[in-house]
């Protein structure tokens, strides 16, 4: 297990009979203590991460336990095995895995950080998030999940796979000793080891090749020869629907022993008994033996768990966080500093609201971008504009970015995949986030909602002008932006949050009680209007210029400000895992607005 100080190791697969399942065995035993001596405990790799000890042999290299020495973050670093150094083909293969896995950013998926080459020890090597937790594998037997915890865990692995799908990767090796479960909870369950991973484009070869990849136990049929070894997506649907049967069972299935064993036992037919109704049917999709019949993909494993109605694995009210790049907000401390009224007309129109023509090709180019959204790292983007332009797509985003440039090439890429061509791709109000924010922004977005939006604006930009003397600014410059929220549930508890683009997260308002008594006590000259049907207009004055965020956030509360806004020191892995638990068991959900305030234009 990762991040445990009692000297075991991980990732040692083994690649036949059954017996050899991933090991654990303490250190300085076993071939792991005979490892090369490539890098050691004190080595510092590129002047930025430092080695503390050694985790684990896998398949492909070793992994050792680290720090970044900027920010003394614990990470995991993957060296490659010595023995494996002078192939230029596994050079190839691990070049590629952290290719497409540093742009995979899911909370199902162990975070990749970088790769790098240390010159003076001669080591390839990948940095990871360190996680503290437990292998499946080590618990299935102790495991006795609800209905609700087995429907969420295989909702958010195939979460997770879809993402890396999307990026043109299939893992090939879904089983119980490559999930860890963080702090042994099923609900905080990562995707590791995605070494073996094979590019989706037929003419890219791999050390593998086109042939068997992953333990016998939890590989699909067309891994061990039959229909004609196409692997896809489906491939990873199979064996995350064997996954899902050992953990309802408690135990191994047993499919594993010698090759011509683990094909017989497939064609058996498997025993789907201990899997509770109604996710019983969506697993039996998943593991019928012929990829033609079985669920094609990870998201219609995820509309099948829809339509069966799975307690706790539905993405009919998912979450969903809007992240926005901001400058410095006014004062936050008191809500009546922060807010002045402004009467007027509801504001017209949600800038938010895409819109559509075209009929299915847009529809269809649509889908594919808002499916591929929440991989793209350190961004929040929301589609404005699309439309069929040319024999291409035109579409419009709005948001923010850590890198926009590669943000705009995953979307081109995703469009391609689809069989669309990205004619134009604007970024025009899509504002730039500092990588500083970069992990309170991918910790938001995996508790992303889709649907409607309860935040609003009627323009992306508000001018700054001299304020009279009943605003908090009299006869100062600032802006007064108008935000719309429109939860329509008086029954959801709230708060609301203001952002800055350095990822500073401040509270305005903790629950909906003070809410309502900000308006009440505001009420004939109020900074927040009640426009009926739980719909109210807030003014927001900003006596500075450059882009503002405030954030939603739904649900169950209390939302403390120590979990939602945590200093920038404190924002690692352990912090987002605690965001994604907390938003399970009390329901939240998230959306944000953004705007920018602009200095006054020459008259």
């Amino acid at each position: 297990m990762i991040g445990d100080d009692d000297d075991r190791t991980v990732f040692q697969p083994g690649m036949g009979e059954e017996s050899e399942r991933t090991v654990f065995e303490p250190a300085g035993t076993g071939p792991a203590a005979q490892r090369s001596a490539g890098i050691q405990p004190g080595d510092v790799l590129n002047h930025m991460f430092v080695v503390r000890r050694f985790l684990a042999r896998g398949g492909m290299g070793e992994v050792f336990e680290g720090a970044n020495l900027a920010t003394d973050e614990r990470v995991a670093i993957k060296v490659m095995l010595p023995a494996l150094a002078a192939d230029p083909n596994v050079i190839t293969l691990f070049k590629r895995e952290a290719q497409t896995l540093t742009r995979l950013h899911h909370e199902a998926v162990v975070q990749y950080r970088v790769l790098a080459m240390e010159p003076a020890l001669g080591v390839l090597y990948i940095v990871t998030e360190y996680i503290d937790g437990t292998s499946l594998s080590d618990v299935l037997s102790t495991l006795r999940p609800d209905p609700a915890a087995l429907g969420a865990l295989l909702r958010r692995l195939a979460s997770g796979l879809s993402a890396a799908h999307r990026l043109g990767a299939i893992h090939r090796d879904v089983a119980p000793d490559n999930v860890l479960l963080g702090g042994g909870e099923l609900s905080r369950a990562k995707l590791i080891d995605f070494g073996i991973a094979k590019d989706l484009d037929p003419g890219t070869a791999t050390i593998v090749g086109d042939g068997f990849a992953g333990k016998l136990g939890y590989v699909a049929p067309e891994q061990l020869g039959d229909f004609d070894r196409a692997l896809g997506p489906w491939t990873d649907v199979y064996s995350l629907g064997l996954l899902i049967l050992a953990v309802a069972r408690g135990a191994d299935l047993g499919l594993g022993g010698t090759l011509v064993d683990a094909v017989d036992k497939r064609r058996a037919g498997l025993d789907l008994a201990a899997v509770p109704v109604p996710l019983r049917g969506v697993v039996e999709r998943m593991v019928r033996p012929d990829p033609a019949q079985r669920l094609r993909d990870m998201d219609a494993v995820r509309a099948a768990l829809d339509a069966a109605e799975v307690p706790g694995a539905t993405d009919r009210h998912p979450l969903r966080t809007w992240w926005i790049a901001g400058g410095a907000l006014a004062v936050l401390l008191l809500v009546a500093l922060f807010f002045a009224f402004r009467s007027g007309d509801d504001p017209v129109g949600n800038s938010t609201a895409p819109v559509v023509a075209k009929g299915d090709v847009v529809q269809q180019a649509r889908s594919a971008i808002d499916a591929a959204l929440p991989s793209v790292g350190c961004t929040w983007l929301s589609i404005t504009d699309i439309k069929a332009q040319g024999g291409g797509i035109d579409v419009a985003l709005t948001g923010v970015a850590g890198d926009p440039g590669q943000a705009q090439n995953e979307i081109s890429e995703t469009l391609r995949d689809r069989g669309s061509s990205a004619r134009n791709i604007d970024f025009a109000d899509v504002a730039l986030i500092t990588p500083a924010g970069c992990a309170a922004l991918d910790a938001f977005r995996q508790i992303r909602a889709t649907g409607r939006s309860w935040l609003s604006v009627p323009l992306r930009r508000f001018e700054m002008r001299q304020q009279p003397a009943t605003s908090i600014y009299p006869g100062k410059l600032a802006a007064n932006a108008l935000v719309l929220i429109d939860i329509a549930d008086p029954s959801l508890d709230f708060a609301l949050f203001g952002i800055e683009p350095s990822g500073r997260i401040e509270q305005i308002l903790p629950s909906r009680t003070a809410f309502t008594a900000a308006l009440r006590a505001s009420r004939g000259g109020t900074p927040i209007t009640d426009l009926g049907n739980d719909r109210y207009r807030m003014q927001i004055d900003l006596d500075h210029a450059g882009w503002s965020g405030v954030l939603l956030v739904t649900g169950k509360g209390p939302f403390d400000p120590a979990v939602m806004a945590p200093p920038l020191g404190a924002r690692g892995s352990e912090w987002r895992d605690r965001i994604a638990t907390l938003a399970g068991e009390r329901g939240w959900r998230t959306d944000m607005v953004w705007f920018e305030s602009t200095a006054p234009r020459a008259r």
